[in-house]
């Protein structure tokens, strides 16, 4: 399909990822100073990270092509082989990253469940004591917002109460934050206060900000030095990649303060979709732009989705069975919100008989 077809057929809540480079960000790439990054002669790439650097209030700061990678070279910098990593069961490592980590790195994990994703300082505890089972974890890692927990945000003061139990017994933190611009606008949290939490933290520039692609990672420039040499093993050196960084830094610059929009869409969304019989989602757990919806009886999810497909609204089967997301952003507006709804009731109606 065409892309013009796409963006103007469908309402996509599939992800924030599907967002198409605004004009501005168009023309940012186009007229992009650029230059051979693996030689770190690329202007605008030092600018975006020396941007994101400060943002986050770290002394460096890693450009990568996505944010799996980033989370995994802060793996490699941080543990060892053998060593095991301490998160949520259902976080993005575990669900979507676990091949590279457990076979490439060859890291372990230790899965604990917390309230929609969320860890207590009690249970990171309890976890880093000497057990006689296993290795004990040698890096903690929290996810904030929790995609798996519709979006949830972590309170700032129950980070820093994990990161003071991890510190006292020497073990580093790492924040997956691919959608912290998003827990930043929920909470009016400073993005420097959540990233002061964790050693390591990565952003995607492509979850929220609507770049075409492109995450980074940051930390200590000591560890900068050695997450570059991981991104090589992995084969993520690039040359000029200026001109996709343009795209990244423009979304930076221009595309924050929009987020909380996002947020109100999902919420009316979910208040929506609540009073559908059959589908249940509870609009006080979003508390960004994520919804997880369940669909009941959970054995007509496949059909409900198509239904909504037919009536021009895409969402994907995601979060366990019975269960779809959808994900509001910069190319859905309040008429996406209202026609969604709209296809969710009539969806319903043909497919629970509600």
């Amino acid at each position: 399909m065409k892309e013009e077809d796409l963006t103007t057929t469908y309402v996509d809540l599939r992800s924030d990822t599907v967002t198409r480079p605004t004009e501005g960000m168009r023309r940012a790439m186009a007229a992009a100073e650029v230059g051979d990054d693996v030689f770190r002669d690329d202007p605008t790439v030092r600018r975006l990270e020396e941007e994101t650097a400060a943002l986050l209030g770290k002394e460096a700061a890693l450009f990568v092509p996505s944010g799996c990678m980033g989370n995994e070279c802060s793996f490699a910098v941080q543990t060892k082989e053998g060593d095991a990593i301490l998160l949520e069961r259902y976080s993005h490592p575990v669900l979507v990253e676990a091949r590279a980590v457990t076979e490439l790195l060859r890291r372990k994990f230790r899965l604990l469940d917390g309230d929609r994703g969320r860890l207590s300082p009690e249970q990171i505890e309890a976890a880093l004591l000497p057990a006689s089972g296993g290795p004990r974890p040698a890096l903690v890692e929290v996810e904030n917002t929790f995609n798996w927990g519709s979006g949830a945000v972590y309170p700032l003061p129950q980070l820093q109460a994990i990161a003071r139990r991890a510190r006292a017994r020497n073990v580093p933190v790492h924040l997956d934050g691919a959608r912290l611009w998003n827990a930043s606008a929920a909470s009016g949290v400073p993005l420097a206060e959540y990233a002061a939490t964790a050693d390591t933290v990565m952003v995607c520039y492509s979850k929220g900000l609507g770049a075409p692609l492109g995450s980074a990672v940051a930390g200590t420039s000591a560890f900068i030095t050695e997450a570059r040499e991981a991104r090589r093993a992995f084969g993520g050196a690039m040359r000029q990649v200026g001109i996709v960084a343009a795209g990244a830094l423009h979304a930076l610059r221009h595309h924050r303060d929009r987020l909380p929009e996002d947020h109100v869409r999902a919420r009316r969304l979910a208040e929506a979709l609540a009073r559908i019989p059959g589908v249940e989602i509870d609009p006080a757990e979003v508390e960004t732009n994520i919804l997880i919806v369940a669909v009941r009886p959970e054995d007509r999810l496949p059909r409900f989705v198509e239904a909504l497909k037919s009536k021009g609204v895409l969402v994907v089967a995601f979060g366990g069975p019975g269960r779809f997301r959808a994900v509001t952003h910069l190319d859905v507006d309040d008429a996406g919100i209202d026609r969604a709804a709209a296809a969710a009731r009539e969806a319903a109606r043909e497919v629970l008989g509600s």
